[in-house]
């Protein structure tokens, strides 16, 4: 059985343009159920969710258009392209597991780290109030681009009202019959990737498996790298084999059970 600090992959973050959002159930309708977000507390954003089965969700995110151009210049996503993964996210059981994940890093070969837990939060349209802290890679030269290297989601509220998945299951439920996320594949620029597999290997503390929120142990739930074009891909677990369009010329695999 995986121990305490073994990573449970939390969220995957689709930066979306304001309008985009406000229009996005017409994008998903007949192929995915959209849950309800909310606005940030920075009042810079705001998001809907689609909530899958493995406890596992997508975040539609946007920045509000009137907001100051220098606040979302500002922002570690405010610079990143519309209608891609920009992000993603590792939850822990608790938030005091992830000193256990800063210690690897420090016996680590990398120079890679992450930042101690920053509070954060938002408020859902029925007024209830989240909260979480996150923890962002860094390194001491240099920006890490946003998703090569996880962030970390760790609920100070409990996670049931942030995804309700367990409460509302029937937001859970997709015409294409998606149940999860089997993989996640990040590409970062070629000859780097060697820079990175030492701050992987600290995540992980050994093989390169993820959890998910709901237990399952379907799916092969790995994580790989590999030199290209920055970006993160994934492979969606579903009824059957096919294909999914997520927004235009985002499209993803889903491998059948």
């Amino acid at each position: 059985m995986p121990d305490l600090q073994t990573p449970i992959l939390d969220h995957i973050v689709i930066l979306v343009s304001h309008e985009s959002l406000l229009g996005i159930s017409k994008q998903v309708d007949g192929q995915f159920t959209l849950a309800p977000g909310g606005n940030h507390a920075d009042g810079l954003t705001t998001n809907k969710l689609i909530l899958l089965p493995d406890g596992v969700y997508l975040e539609f995110i946007a920045f509000f258009d009137n907001i100051d151009p220098e606040k979302r210049r500002s922002h570690r996503w405010g610079n990143e392209q519309e209608n891609t993964i920009i992000d993603w996210a590792f939850t822990l059981r608790s938030e005091e597991d992830f000193s256990a994940v800063q210690q690897r890093f420090k016996k680590a070969d990398t120079e890679a780290s992450y930042t101690d837990p920053i509070a954060g939060g938002r408020t859902k349209p029925d007024g209830t109030v989240l909260k979480w802290a996150i923890c962002v890679p860094q390194q001491p030269h240099g920006k890490i681009v946003p998703g090569s290297l996880p962030f970390w989601c760790l609920d100070r509220t409990p996670r049931a009202n942030r995804v309700p998945c367990e409460v509302e299951p029937q937001l859970t439920q997709h015409p294409n019959g998606v149940q999860g996320i089997s993989s996640v594949s990040v590409h970062v620029p070629e000859g780097e990737a060697s820079r990175f597999k030492g701050a992987y290997d600290a995540i992980f503390g050994g093989p390169w498996n993820y959890q998910v929120p709901s237990g399952s142990a379907a799916g092969t739930r790995s994580v790989s790298l590999s030199g290209g074009e920055n970006s993160v891909r994934l492979v969606f677990r579903g009824l059957k084999q096919g294909k999914v369009e997520l927004l235009p010329g985002l499209v993803f695999e889903i491998e059948g059970q």
